[in-house]
Formats: C-alpha cells, structure tokens, sequence
C-alpha cells in the first residue's frame, strides 16, 4: 500500500492542493488552491469555471445532478486529465466548487484514511 497524496483535514473539513501544469489538473500536498474531499459527492471532479477554461478537456454531455441543497441541477460534463503523484487518470469534471467526488477517488485509489487527531487526509493505491 503507498500514499498517492496527503491533505489536511481543517475544522472536519479534508483537503488536497491542487494546481495546473500546463492543461491538467495536478493533485500535491502544496497546490495554489484547494479542492475538498467530498464523499457524498458520487462524481468525478467539480471545480470553477475559471480552472475549467484554462484546461485541455471535451465536451462529453449534459446530466442531472442533485445538490447538497436537494436543488435539481443540470451540468455540462467535460473529460479531462489528472496527475496524482506518477499516477495518471482520465475523469468527467463538471463546473462548480473545488470537490473531489467518489467515481474519481475510487478509480485512483483504493484506501482513503482521515486521521482526526493529525488533521490528515491520505489517499493510498
């Protein structure tokens, strides 16, 4: 088993640093922004429009999501690339908040352990 990423875990709330290097999304320990760990979010990857732009990705469609508020949504999904540690994935990103969903944390790894008491988040293959 070996770690793909550490984060932090800050007011119960999990973490990874993110960045872009050049068109992909880089998941790292120190990033220049910060994407939350989000299990009841069962998609891939949502982050802002103004990182979406700035990313290689295609259009792959439209579905429906449900939000956190129980308000019914419908989003663009666009297929892109991510880099965790020498670990490289093709996921569906839709626009929204930095979140990291459950479909994109369980195809690149298969252990995601919080440790409350050192306010850490890891994620190991």
């Amino acid at each position: 088993m070996r770690t793909l990423i550490t984060g932090k875990v800050v007011d119960f709330v999990p973490t990874f640093g993110a960045h872009l290097d050049g068109k992909c999304l880089i998941l790292n320990e120190e990033g220049d922004f910060e994407i939350t760990v989000d299990t009841g979010f069962n998609g891939g990857i949502a982050i802002p429009l103004e990182i979406m732009d700035k990313m290689d990705m295609e259009f792959f469609g439209y579905d429906t999501f449900t939000l956190a508020t129980g308000d019914i949504v419908e989003l663009p999904m666009f297929m892109g690339k991510v880099i965790l540690d020498d670990y490289e994935s093709k996921t569906w990103f839709i626009p929204g908040d930095s979140l990291l969903g459950m479909a994109f944390l369980s195809t690149v790894g298969s252990i995601l352990c919080f440790d409350f008491e050192n306010e850490t988040v890891e994620l190991r293959r």
